[in-house]
């Protein structure tokens, strides 16, 4: 039995070494057999597993994926971007709209925040734990005042569980709280855009307590940069116009599958 630390990166046997993780705690349930938790690399899920299922990986392997998936996404984000983003030196002048960024990963908020600043798109994050984000969802829109809140981190749904339950899910009802103080915050659905959710969330439930979009349709897992990709499309999209389902799911990483919502009015403003 191979002997494994917090920071190690690491791959599962049964589901054919697919994702990179990083071990992020060591749980003793029992002396025999600890419990490891890992966190994907560049995918919003958060998983537990038993050494005798993990495979420990070369992080010169691991960053060699993560770049790939990393182009891969900014790709994704750069379709969303109109052509010539001069535009917003232009005449007329054009204001996207403000993204407010609540995420439990400083790794992930430090890649979308580069999208926005790329975007010219002004940001303002916060790192929290998911489940600390529904104490300070309110004091951090107050301070904010957004046109779009992102509200994110890591989430699974448990293998063999009842996906219709919300304690099937490891973070979904973080999420959904967040979204419901969000929505007592401003109602408004056109004033406030909201993305909620991480990898296999409990779509559903957050779409019925108010987000416009939501991870995941289809249960599966999300790309990082996901979650900003779609803010992004709507900070970018004049008032006049809407952000389809469609749209989005050309535009992210993951598709339909992962990220669905409701047709959104864009943020963007001619000055």
């Amino acid at each position: 039995m191979s002997i494994l630390n917090i920071g190690d990166i690491v791959t599962r046997k049964s589901y054919g070494q697919d994702i990179y993780f990083t071990v992020v705690d060591i749980q003793s349930k029992d002396s025999l057999k600890p419990v490891y938790v890992l966190e994907g690399l560049f995918y919003r899920i958060i998983v537990d597993a038993y050494d005798d299922d993990l495979v420990k990986k070369d992080p010169r392997s691991a960053n060699l994926n993560l770049r790939m998936d990393l182009t891969r996404a900014r790709s994704n984000a750069y379709r969303a971007m109109p052509s010539g983003r001069c535009f917003l030196f232009g005449k007329p002048r054009q204001k996207p709209g403000k993204v407010l960024h609540i995420d439990s990963s400083e790794s992930y908020l430090r890649m979308c925040k580069n999208l926005y600043r790329e975007a010219g798109i002004t940001s303002r994050e916060y790192l929290a734990a998911e489940s600390e984000q529904p104490n300070i969802i309110r004091r951090a829109l107050m301070e904010t005042k957004p046109d779009i809140l992102v509200v994110t981190g890591h989430d699974s749904l448990k293998k063999g569980a009842n996906p219709a339950l919300i304690d099937s899910y490891r973070n979904s009802k973080y999420f959904i709280e967040c979204v419901k103080e969000a929505r007592k915050y401003q109602p408004d659905y056109d004033k406030l855009c909201i993305f909620a959710g991480a990898c296999q969330s409990y779509f559903e439930a957050i779409m019925q307590a108010g987000a416009n979009f939501a991870s995941s349709p289809g249960r599966i897992n999300i790309n990082a940069l996901d979650p900003a990709i779609v803010s992004e499309k709507v900070a970018l999209t004049n008032k006049e116009n809407y952000v389809t389902p469609e749209e989005v799911s050309k535009l992210t990483v993951s598709g339909s599958k992962g990220v669905g919502g409701i047709k959104t009015r864009g943020h963007l403003t001619v000055l």
